[in-house]
Order: C-alpha cells, then structure tokens, then sequence
C-alpha cells in the first residue's frame, strides 16, 4: 500500500515542522510563569519587604524591554537555536542563582538578566512561527501558539503544588526546563527560517493613531504585571498556603483562555471599545473585592472558610483574569484598526514596549504607595489606576467613532511577550 506523502505547503505539515518549537516555547513558558509566582514567595519566606518585593518584577520587566531591543543582532549574528540555546543558558544559571544567594541586590541583577534573556527566547519563538507560515495560516498557527503558552501558565501554578517545599530546590528543580527547551531546539529536523522584516517603536505615531490602545497596553502592563508577581507575596504574608496561592494564580490564568475568544469575537461584531471599557470595568470591581477581602477581619474569615466560600473566590479569579488578561489582545486588536497596514508590524512591537515600560512603573509605583499607606494599599492603587482607564476608553468611545467595517481587522489572540505581528494580519 502506497504512502501518502504529505503537501509540505498545507497547514497540518506547518504545524508538524513546528513542534519542536512548540515544545521548547512550552517549557520556557511554563518555567517563566511560575518563576514569577516562585520569586514573590522566596522574597516573602527570607523576610524582605513588599517593596522589595515589587522591584523584583520590576527589575525583570526592564531587562524584558532591553533584551526586546537587542535580539534582532543577536538572530542576524549567530542564528536562531545558538541565540535561543545561550538565552535559555542565562536563564537557567541566573534560576539556579536563587538557590545559592539570599543577597537582595545580587538577585533583583539576576532577574534583570532574566528579562533579558526570556525577551530574546519569545522573540525567537515569534519570528520563527511567522517567518514559517504564509499569509493563508498565520493566523491559525499564532493562534496555537497563544493556546499553547496560556496552557502552561495554568500547568505552571498546578507544577508549583509539586515542587517540594524548599523554595531553593524548587529553583534547581524548574531550572531544567530551559535545558529540555534547549534539547528539543537543537536537536529539531526542520531548520528556522531567514529573517524577512524588522520593526521600529512609533512610540508618538501610534498615540496619535489610537490613544486607547496605547494607555490600556500602558494600565495592563502596570496592573497585570503588579497583580501577578506582587499579590503572591501578600498573600503569603497573610498566611495563605504556597499550593492556594499558586492554585488562585492558575486560575487567573485559566481565565484567559476561557475568555479570549468569546470576548474577541464578541469585539469583531460590535465597537470593540465598548468590550475594553466593559472588562476594565468588571475587572476593577473584582479588584475591590479581592481589597476587601484582603484587609482586617476579612482575611481571617478567608483563612477559615469553607469548601463552598472558597469555589467562589476561585470563580471570582477565573473572571478576574477573563477581564484583566484578556485586555492586551483586545488592545491590540483595537490598534490594528487604526493602524496603516504598512505599520502593523511597527504597531505590535509599540504596544510591547509599552506594555513592558507599564510593567516596570507598576510594581515600583505599587512599592511607593504600600511603604507610604499600608500593603492593603496595592489593591486599591490598581483599582484606581484600573477604574480610570475604564472612563478613559468611556470618552473615547463617546467622542470617537468606531472603526469602519472595511478598516476592521479581525481578532487575532496576542501576548504581551509577542514581539512581531506581520502586516499580513491586517485584513
């Protein structure tokens, strides 16, 4: 019986070639997430303060946004796998430097050095899935991609219930993640693509084309970034277990899935800052709860309630993160719209830096306001910064018209570690 030989130009051969990178962008996924939540509690367990704390994902985001500016030498230099094996390399030395060091300075270098590293390994990853497909299955294979990263944030937290207890071999432990990225990477059949395209920051030019995606990257950044890695170490303060904790953040996580296409197609039909206003809405309302509940003789009442108390908490984290973490993408989505086609891919790398300068004013500007009014504080900050945004895309959406249908991109899912979106994607 004769073989049939797969079409090397259909999507299922595409996606086939891919799996290798698939599966490393998987594991360095995984390993990135929960390295966020792992790093709050390793600050929380050695006694530091909240501030410190919040330089942490502060120190990361910055080395985010260096490293983001910086990979397009390393590619053209010494090539996708050896670019992308010496990033996870840095990675995975400066997660084992959590296990020897408890010096502050030494380690908030060290997830500097992280960001840095991590941006060079998404942008990898980026470039080559768009580099690979054509016009006919971009979209289908970014889609997957997102799927798939998603997922492992959810494992992430569930993986942080498996580590052992010791907060030092935990490290060690997710540290060999990055060396099983880099197995696959280089041991891949199918060789990544040449570099076609580049793409510069428009940091003015995309205000002026759409000013509520360039503030709502900015508020995601500061309020998803803060909310991630700086809440774990409050709760832990609290009281409230390492496996709660990490279950809640899995959660948040789960949260985005759930929702990211239900919300983006709901915004391919109507005004799709109408969508963005109504989720900064619920998710400030859900912020305020969590604020609530996490001060005074509530928290006690949350140690000590019941199975039924503690399923809505978590059906309040599931819609907390389908509101929050869902914004970016229709953030971008929104940018797209206003955006020329030939700036499209100009476009997702301003919404990046934006996003990624968000996250470092978030955690710093969240450390000031706890130092100065309390650690309860942090939750009404993001609540502020969060209902405002929400009144801000209301007057745009009142003194704006809507995007022309003709104009109108469809919703494509996009991550706020995603560094390039081809022009291609403009329809």
């Amino acid at each position: 019986m004769a073989v049939r030989k797969q079409d090397p130009t259909s999507f299922n051969a595409k996606l086939l070639t891919l799996r290798s990178l698939f599966i490393g962008m998987a594991s360095v996924q995984i390993v990135t997430a929960a390295s966020a939540t792992l790093v709050a509690l390793y600050f929380a367990e050695t006694g530091a303060s909240q501030e410190v704390a919040a330089l942490a994902p502060a120190f990361y985001s910055l080395g985010f946004l260096v490293g983001c500016f910086y990979i397009a030498g390393w590619l053209s230099a010494i090539g996708h796998i050896r670019s992308f094996a010496a990033g996870a390399g840095i990675c995975t030395a400066s997660a084992l430097a959590f296990s020897v060091s408890d010096s502050v300075p030494f380690l908030l270098v060290v997830r500097f050095a992280i960001g840095v590293a991590t941006a060079g390994l998404f942008a990898i990853g980026d470039a080559w899935i768009s580099e690979s497909a054509d016009k006919e299955s971009r979209g289908r294979l970014l889609a997957i991609y997102a799927i798939v990263l998603g997922t492992m944030s959810v494992a992430s937290q569930f993986l942080i219930q498996l580590l052992p207890g010791d907060l030092d071999e935990a490290f060690v432990l997710i540290s060999m993640l990055y060396c099983l990225a880099i197995v696959v990477l280089s041991a891949a059949q199918t060789d990544p693509p040449a570099l076609k395209s580049n793409a510069n920051v428009r940091i003015k030019a995309m205000f002026q084309d759409s000013p509520t995606a360039w503030v709502g990257a900015f508020v995601v950044g500061m309020v998803a970034t803060t909310l991630l890695s700086v809440a774990p170490y409050h709760a832990a303060v609290l009281g409230i277990e390492t496996r709660d904790i990490g279950l809640a953040i899995g959660v948040l996580y789960l949260g985005r899935i759930v929702f990211m296409y239900p919300l983006g197609n709901l915004s391919d039909r109507i005004d799709r800052r109408l969508v963005i206003m109504m989720s900064s809405v619920l998710a400030a309302f859900l912020l305020a709860s969590v604020a609530v509940l996490g001060s005074g003789d509530e928290t006690a009442y949350i140690l000590a309630a019941g199975p039924g108390w503690q399923v809505l908490q978590l059906a309040a984290f599931l819609l907390l993160g389908g509101s929050l973490l869902t914004l970016y993408s229709l953030l971008a989505a929104h940018a797209m719209d206003r955006t020329p086609p030939v700036f499209v891919a100009s476009a997702s790398v301003t919404m990046l830096f934006v996003s990624t300068v968000g996250a470092i004013v978030g955690p710093l500007l969240a450390g000031a306001v706890s130092g100065i009014f309390g650690d309860i504080s942090l939750f009404w900050f993001l609540v502020l910064i969060t209902i405002s945004y929400a009144g801000f895309a209301g007057l745009r959406l009142i003194r704006k018209d809507a995007a022309a249908s003709a104009e109108k991109t469809h919703h494509k899912v996009a991550q706020t570690n995603s560094v390039e979106l081809t022009p291609e994607l403009k329809r």
